[in-house]
């Protein structure tokens, strides 16, 4: 997948040269920030991980895009943004992957009109760049979908941004398929102690307090539930926190808030 330059947020941060106009004290911790955004005494890391496989189809790539431009207008001075397109098959391949962190107020101790107008411009050139990252055309070089790959560059995302509320939204079938695991009907599914196996040796990433929602995934059969009950095992071994009730197919929203 061919990324578009995303110098414009760069440029942006030291262009914004309209006077603040505010002079109103900043909100405390708990209340109505800009926008409507509620403001919270810890910033937040929202990572956003996508599927463009053949089998997930388009138009639960347009819900992606409109769910993740959605929770991208609710982030604060200070949270940052993390996206990855799903690994094909390992770790060995360049990552198409992007970071960046929501710009700090100039202004800590006054809402100025500067602050906010340069919040709402970043956001927006946010939600343009990964429009890239739910594109529906030339999907059909994709070779497989390698979830658990995928995880440990989640896991540096962790440890590169310490000390924020952190939270993952998985677009996916959920349907790990590479040369090793194939959950597809359930062709090559792990053997029974598999991630007892992968923690004992240590090769678990480490995704501890991390808020994991996923977006995309049956639970209606069978098939469905069996690989739903190995990423609820996995999830647990590698310390994130997950809840049945965070494994949907088309939710109307995605949750703002970290698992409590």
């Amino acid at each position: 997948m061919v990324m578009r330059h995303f110098g414009a947020l760069s440029l942006l941060l030291g262009a914004v040269t309209l006077a603040g106009c505010g002079t109103q004290k900043g909100n405390a911790a708990g209340g109505e920030g800009e926008g409507g955004v509620v403001k919270r005494s810890t910033p937040q890391l929202v990572v956003f991980v996508y599927d463009r496989s053949t089998s997930i189809s388009d138009h639960q790539l347009e819900l992606a895009r409109q769910l993740t431009n959605d929770r991208i207008r609710k982030l604060d001075h200070g949270d940052r943004i993390a996206a990855h397109q799903l690994l094909q098959l390992s770790l060995e391949e360049p990552p198409q992957r992007w970071s960046e962190t929501v710009p700090q107020r100039e202004f800590t101790e006054q809402a100025m009109m500067r602050d906010s107008i340069t919040r709402t411009r970043f956001l927006r050139d946010a939600q343009d760049y990964l429009v890239a990252f739910t594109d529906t055309t030339d999907r059909g070089m994709i070779d497989g979908t390698d979830i658990l790959s995928t995880l440990h560059d989640v896991s540096a995302d962790l440890r590169a941004a310490p000390g924020r509320e952190a939270t993952l939204y998985i677009f996916s079938d959920m349907l790990q398929s590479n040369r090793t695991i194939d959950m597809e009907g359930l062709r090559k599914m792990p053997p029974p102690g598999w991630v007892q196996h992968e923690e004992d040796n240590g090769t678990l990433p480490d995704l501890t307090g991390l808020c994991v929602y996923v977006i995309g995934a049956r639970v209606d059969t069978e098939h469905s539930q069996r690989v739903k009950e190995f990423w609820e095992e996995y999830f647990e071994a590698t310390g994130a926190q997950f809840e049945s009730r965070n494994y949907t197919l088309r939710p109307v929203e995605l949750p703002e808030h970290p698992c409590t």
